[in-house]
């Protein structure tokens, strides 16, 4: 019952495909119909185990079980066959297949040609209905030409695939870029790059417990929050508040994108590294402060996470100050109205857009990241100019400054100084500190 139920899913997927109605079709368990077997012999004694042995799905068995020519069992060849008794017993003009299919429906189709030419035009020519879409296709498996079948055994064992990468890897590649209502391709570098991420989450989760120190764990301060913190409390606020509702649609595939953006790039990369100068300061207030951030990320983090990687949020979850016995138990984000910090964001992003276009002139004139630079940022912009002020300790660090100046005009900057525009300002470094 359980494999009928699963061919009966497949059949209406199809149909659904091409835009034909399940509810508004008849769907039929051949295997109920005995007079299918009938028609089926009969079938038999049109086609040559010549022409069968060309059939690609049959084709590849044979090469993939090692038969020789001499040596095919009778009963080897009924599945082509029998699929065209299905379709013609029916006087199905119309076949919804996948380009797969196509080698079986030409089967039949040559068997309906020698039917009739013998009896006359008794059996329906049937034509196959192929979807526009092209990701509605079917697509192929991991050789390339069919799709993963344990019959033609290009199929990928899970276990081996789980000793290799993980069980975390192997989830989270399989939903992650894959939309609804799509065949997915096995790609081993998709389950590569989750092992990766799995390996950055562990690193970020690494280095928060090492700076935790020996003291109790404080709750948030948001009265000596800089921008940096209150950006990153923003960011976590809305991508749960993204998830949630991506969730709840079921959108599966944007919840993980929206998740591993957040981890990888806004946390892992930009606030841990805007936020180790604090984090090393003598501030003693400020440095518990950071750690009492970087824990609530971290750990709501884990709990947007879990659902496509239980296994190693819960291990890093169990490793952090935390009430409750499980992750899995625990209660999950909630958008906050009191942590929405649209100013901070705005800020932050023009510190990203400043570092990135420094970054990469320094690259493009292979400049030593251990050599410091000073950095004029002109601005005609008051609101921005100020923004640049009050951000200064996010970014001069990150862009490798030695001294930051903030100004209206190019006043005091050299003509052979290297230029960077970036939305609302235009960076400047003078060459003497990036050239010898």
């Amino acid at each position: 019952p359980g494999k009928i139920r699963e061919n009966i899913i497949n059949v209406v997927l199809d149909y659904l495909s091409v835009g034909i109605d399940p509810s508004k079709s008849t769907i039929c368990v051949q295997s109920a119909l005995p007079a299918l077997h009938a028609l089926t012999f009969y079938y038999l004694n049109l086609v040559t185990t010549a022409r069968l042995s060309r059939n690609p799905t049959v084709k590849a068995e044979i090469q993939m079980r090692g038969f020789a020519d001499e040596g095919l069992p009778a009963g080897f060849f009924t599945y082509p066959v029998s699929q065209a008794a299905d379709i013609t017993a029916f006087n199905a003009n119309v076949v919804p297949v996948g380009e797969d299919q196509l080698p079986m429906l030409e089967q039949a189709r040559e068997i309906v040609e020698k039917f009739n030419r013998i009896y006359g035009e008794t059996l329906v020519m049937p034509k196959a209905m192929i979807p526009e879409n092209e990701t509605q296709r079917r697509l192929p498996g991991v050789d390339g030409k069919a799709k993963m079948s344990k019959s033609l055994g290009n199929g990928i064992d899970p276990l081996e695939i789980i000793k290799e990468y993980g069980a975390d890897s192997l989830r989270f590649s399989l939903t992650s870029g894959t939309a609804a209502g799509t065949d997915m391709r096995y790609q081993p570098k998709k389950v590569e790059a989750a092992r990766n991420f799995c390996n950055k989450v562990y690193n970020a989760s690494r280095f928060v417990m090492m700076n935790l120190g020996d003291g109790e764990l404080q709750p948030v301060d948001m009265s000596i929050t800089d921008i940096a913190d209150k950006w990153i409390l923003h960011r976590l606020n809305e991508v749960a508040e993204a998830v949630t509702a991506n969730l709840d649609s079921f959108d599966l595939n944007l919840a993980v994108d929206k998740i591993y953006s957040f981890i990888w790039t806004e946390f892992c990369d930009w606030y841990i590294e805007m936020a180790k100068p604090r984090l090393y300061g003598e501030d003693e207030a400020q440095k518990a402060n950071v750690r009492a951030i970087l824990v609530h990320v971290l750990k709501n983090s884990m709990k947007l996470l879990h659902p496509f990687m239980p296994f190693i949020t819960e291990e890093i979850w169990q490793a952090l100050p935390h009430e409750g016995e499980f992750l899995m138990l625990s209660k999950w984000p909630e958008y906050k109205e009191e942590w929405n910090f649209p100013a901070e964001e705005s800020a932050i992003e023009h510190c990203k857009d400043l570092v990135k276009g420094i970054r990469n002139v320094r690259t493009e004139m292979d400049v030593p990241p251990s050599r410091k630079a000073k950095i004029f940022i002109v601005a005609e912009d008051a609101a921005l100019r100020d923004s640049f002020e009050l951000t200064k300790e996010a970014y001069a660090n990150l862009a490798g400054a030695s001294e930051v100046m903030v100004q209206q005009d190019k006043t005091g900057i050299g003509e052979d100084a290297v230029s960077v525009v970036i939305p609302g300002a235009t960076l400047y470094l003078p060459l003497e500190d990036l050239v010898d």
